[in-house]
């Protein structure tokens, strides 16, 4: 760039000054609050990626205020937009800006992210069984073979036997081989993964082997340290997945790289951010050095592990939806960024299509289905993307439903991740009363995916809402204390879940109209598929004989709630299980036993993928679902 060019652009730049932090940020005349930040390590909310459409990315604008917006007037009241409340992403700094993000928080947010799974008993690993993706095997090189004038290889090839006849070995392993095998006396630990020579260690290290387990979900991202010579969890962690500053869905973040040319690279970026931090915080609780981790299993869907990839997946958002790769692939971990020792492999699962990934292969490996041929399973992995299963080990389908996020409290006008002031479980007395129960044991700030379903579930049992969704008139309600808590807004009614006084926001919670609409076409989408595969399985409702839900909705809300708002079909609530975080605990069976390696292989070609949107009858159950049953399950 020129001397001339370089002044050009130094003109065209002005101050962002942010508080409560006092940062300081240097950007370009005509850009977003947003994008001003996007770089920083100021987090704001948004679910829409930018859209204007959430509401959720408000700023305080101390300095001169701008005209709001037509997206400011539609999501903001009068009296956030006098006190000069705007949306970051619809704000553009035209002039040196002073703008206000919020409290300063006193304590770290405690957010509730479900890291623990259920294992079927059947697929429990047993001590004798464990046998990880990398071996570690103490090697003794007699002296007869040292002087046979046999290259370090050979030599090691020939003690371990003919299984590892071709054995080879990186280059960052061939280099300190000869140095590490005298400063062991020829006596040490042959790190082994498959046909590959890792490392040569000291025989003291024989013992100490760990591997690591990412669940890639699009809302959070979880990480597990695992002992690969007894299969003890010794360390589990989370965090929120930093992606979301884009955009609460992978449809969101799909538009995102359309419209950005780096943008892949930033996903990565933010992903990886993510997983190195995580890391960072296990090896820490649990006394070690990355020197320890010798490989990483990593399971997500289909964007996510492209994503994690550097690959880029805007091949998936449009028919026909076709991904970079499908392949179980297997790829040194420092070559995707992890910041791990050069000889580290990570292990990423196999997918079967653009919107089925490693994630749901994971939960049906969780679940056993594919080992008994007598009953039919239904498993759901509800999240924005809701991916499906059902059948046995004759026939397995799998379809992916477009539920959107509402279903983890995103782009719902009170709606939030489970943390710290968000409603989680809603029920009623003999009485009619409604409670709440509350994460952190505080005022409510908003509601949760299970909240949301519990809430709605609660609201049709008592009439409040009716089959077609629409919340009823104060006067048509016989709870004259649930009946106080309408609010007409133009021609429609929310319901009020907290007064400002009861909040912990000062604001007051509701559900609205909009919000139920969501619900609606989130649960839609899902029954639909369960519907379309019934269907294609030539079977009835009352032949599932079991039914699994994975993932943190499935574990934390109420299964009734779930068949009375018609996310499930109507089954016995008894078959209805939790297998908790499924697509960490398949990670971990994959880490720990080859076998269930070569069995994702097969179950991605075994499973028989159900496009929704071409198949026959699908807008027609959509439709059919956008309603809510009539029959009260309560």
């Amino acid at each position: 760039m020129s001397a001339k060019e370089v002044k050009k652009k130094k003109a065209r730049q002005i101050w962002l000054n942010v508080l409560p932090d006092d940062l300081w940020v240097k950007v370009d005349k005509g850009v977003s609050i947003w994008e001003a930040l996007e770089h920083t390590d100021v987090d704001i909310d948004g679910d829409c990626g930018g859209m204007g459409t959430c509401g959720k990315c408000k700023v305080k604008v101390v300095s001169e205020v701008y005209p709001p917006s037509a997206e400011d007037e539609d999501v903001l009241d009068q009296d956030e937009i006098d006190q000069g409340i705007r949306l970051a992403c619809q704000t553009k700094i035209n002039q040196d800006m002073v703008i206000y993000t919020g409290e300063e928080e006193e304590e770290e947010e405690f957010l509730k992210i479900l890291t623990t799974s259920h294992v079927v008993q059947d697929l429990y690993i047993p001590l004798s069984g464990i046998d990880p993706l990398v071996d570690k095997r103490l090697v003794i090189l007699p002296p007869d073979i040292q002087q046979d004038g046999l290259s370090d290889m050979d030599a090691i090839k020939q003690v371990l036997g003919p299984e590892y006849n071709y054995l080879k070995a990186p280059l960052s392993c061939l280099r300190k081989l000869t140095r590490n095998l005298k400063e062991t006396a020829f006596h040490g630990t042959a790190i082994l993964n498959q046909q590959w020579l890792l490392d040569w260690q000291s025989e003291s290290k024989a013992g100490r082997g760990y591997g690591l387990v990412f669940d890639l979900g699009t809302s959070t991202v979880v990480g597990k340290l695992l002992s690969l010579n007894d299969g003890t969890e010794v360390g589990v962690t989370s965090c929120l997945n930093s992606q979301s500053r884009h955009g609460a869905d992978v449809i969101s973040r799909l538009q995102y790289i359309k419209d950005n040319a780096k943008g892949v690279a930033r996903m990565h970026k933010l992903l990886v951010g993510d997983l190195n931090r995580l890391t960072s915080h296990l090896l820490k609780t649990a006394g070690l050095t990355k020197q320890d981790i010798f490989v990483a299993v990593a399971a997500g869907n289909t964007v996510m592990q492209h994503f994690l990839l550097n690959l880029t997946p805007i091949g998936i958002a449009e028919a026909p939806f076709s991904p970079v790769v499908t392949d179980g692939l297997i790829n040194k971990a420092i070559d995707v960024g992890l910041k791990l020792p050069d000889t580290a492999i990570l292990y990423t699962l196999p997918m079967k299509s653009g919107y089925v990934g490693g994630d749901l292969l994971s939960v049906v490996l969780t679940s056993g289905v594919a080992e008994q041929k007598d009953e039919i399973y239904l498993g759901l992995d509800l999240g924005t993307n809701g991916e499906i299963f059902l059948g046995s080990g004759k026939r397995l389908l799998t379809c992916s439903a477009a539920a959107g996020p509402a279903l983890e409290g995103a782009k719902i006008s009170s709606g939030m991740i489970a943390k710290a002031g968000a409603i989680e479980n809603v029920s009623i007395d003999g009485d009619g009363n409604i409670s709440y129960r509350i994460i952190g044991n505080i005022k409510p700030r908003g509601i949760c995916g299970s909240g949301l379903v519990d809430l709605i579930a609660v609201l049709l049992h008592l009439g409040i809402i009716d089959d077609e969704g629409l919340i009823r008139p104060p006067d048509e309600s016989k709870n004259k204390e649930l009946a106080s808590r309408l609010v007409k807004r133009g021609s429609i009614y929310d319901f009020r879940i907290a007064s400002a006084k009861e909040s912990g926001t000062g604001k007051a919670v509701y559900l609205t109209q909009n919000d139920v609409r969501a619900l609606q076409l989130a649960k839609a989408a899902i029954a639909a598929g369960v519907e379309t595969l019934i269907n294609e399985m030539g079977i009835t409702v009352k032949d599932i004989d079991r039914v699994y839900l994975a993932g943190a909705l499935g574990n934390y809300v109420d299964p009734l709630s779930t068949i009375r708002i018609g996310l499930l079909p109507q089954v016995d609530v008894q078959i209805i299980k939790s297998l908790g975080n499924a697509a960490s605990q398949g990670a971990a069976m994959v880490l720990l036993s080859k076998k269930y390696w070569y069995k994702t292989t097969q179950l991605a070609d075994f499973i028989e993928h159900v496009e929704l949107s071409s198949a026959p009858g699908f807008n027609d159950n959509f439709i059919d679902h956008m309603s809510f049953p009539n029959q009260n399950t309560w």
